[in-house]
């Protein structure tokens, strides 16, 4: 028996301004709640999403970015994605080769937080997607029938 549960999903288009980290905080603990997603899979998220979002202000003119939250309980996975039209495509390995930075730290946060992590380039006129999953330890997994024994034996 295959298990199909519904996927929840949720997008937010935003200007990236000093109030925005705050409000999608308190937009992706509300959303996994309702979707009962378990501690400390929220705080993650959020820790991943304002991350991306904090680089959005830094490195994208205008700060015009896209949040796309994805729960597939299925899967026991929750999806994020920070889309931006912003040219610099994120580094794929990211390390903090100096300790004492005050910079530098988000994709190491979001690669330490997310059980896997990536970037899309966009198509032109150009732009990416940094997305990065966290594992909710919730995953149904299909359950097979148990063999009954043979009577005869």
């Amino acid at each position: 028996m295959n298990k199909q549960t519904e996927q929840h999903t949720y997008s937010l288009r935003l200007t990236v301004g000093t109030h925005s980290a705050r409000h999608v905080r308190r937009v992706i603990h509300a959303l996994c709640a309702d979707w009962a997603v378990p501690d400390p899979v929220p705080d993650d998220l959020a820790l991943g999403v304002t991350e991306l979002l904090s680089n959005v202000v830094r490195h994208v003119p205008g700060a015009r970015a896209e949040v796309r939250l994805r729960h597939d309980p299925d899967a026991g996975v929750v999806h994020a994605e920070v889309t931006d039209g912003g040219p610099q495509l994120a580094d794929r390995t990211p390390e903090l080769t100096d300790p004492y930075a005050e910079n530098g730290r988000g994709l190491a946060i979001v690669a330490a937080v997310a059980a896997k992590w990536g970037v899309q380039p966009l198509a032109p006129p150009g732009g990416k997607t940094v997305w990065f999953e966290c594992a909710t330890g919730l995953a149904d997994v299909p359950q097979e029938p148990l063999a009954r024994a043979d009577p005869s034996e």
